[in-house]
């Protein structure tokens, strides 16, 4: 079995294809220049959650993914109550926005993620620098901290949007008491204060 170069583990043919999937997805709406980088632990175990997946009918997503889709968007400004995603994905390009993942394959189990981001993170800080090259990155996960202090080493410090010095959280999107001020606009808040 070969080991997967998303998540390290090995894995079937299966698994790669999927990888490969997402990837192709996300790079249809990659931006020429990345302004702003939504950094990610690792993207959801269902494929019809995944945020670049569009959903022509949004009830095919779980919930829980149409409020994370939704949240996102509102990262570029207030939203439309009516949600057409390839037109949100289009100006979610457009505007310079990208979202990826440190870990490219869902990984449910708190502690192999863990493992599966420490032992990815130089790769991911590299892929970040050397190739994705955006203005401003914007931990998105409890599971992102460890990556603040490596663009930190890097001397990418001043490029990290953060919350209370520590990756925004997206813990309040499973429950129904969320923050006043939600995910996105907490996120388009503090955007809209950089040059």
């Amino acid at each position: 079995m070969p080991i997967c170069e998303g998540c390290g583990a090995r894995v079937d043919d299966a698994h790669i294809l999927r990888r490969k999937q997402r990837i192709d997805l996300a790079m249809r709406f990659r931006p020429i220049q990345i302004k702003t980088l939504l950094l990610n632990s690792a993207p959801p175990a269902l494929e019809a959650d995944y945020f670049y997946r569009v959903a022509p009918d949004r009830s095919v997503r779980s919930p829980a993914a149409r409020i994370y889709f939704d949240e996102i968007v509102k990262c570029m400004g207030p939203a439309n109550s009516q949600i057409d995603e390839t037109r949100c994905l289009n100006d979610f390009r457009q505007r310079g926005f990208f979202l990826i993942h440190a870990v490219d394959c869902p990984i449910e189990n708190p502690g192999e993620l863990h493992n599966a981001m420490r032992r990815l993170a130089p790769t991911i800080v590299k892929r970040v620098q050397y190739s994705l090259m955006p203005t401003y990155i914007v931990p998105i996960s409890k599971p992102t901290q460890e990556l603040i202090r490596l663009f930190g080493l890097i001397g990418w410090g001043d490029r990290l949007v953060l919350e209370n010095g520590g990756p925004f959280s997206d813990a309040n999107l499973a429950g129904p008491q969320r923050q006043p001020a939600s995910f996105g606009d907490r996120i388009h808040k503090a955007l809209a204060v950089l040059p």
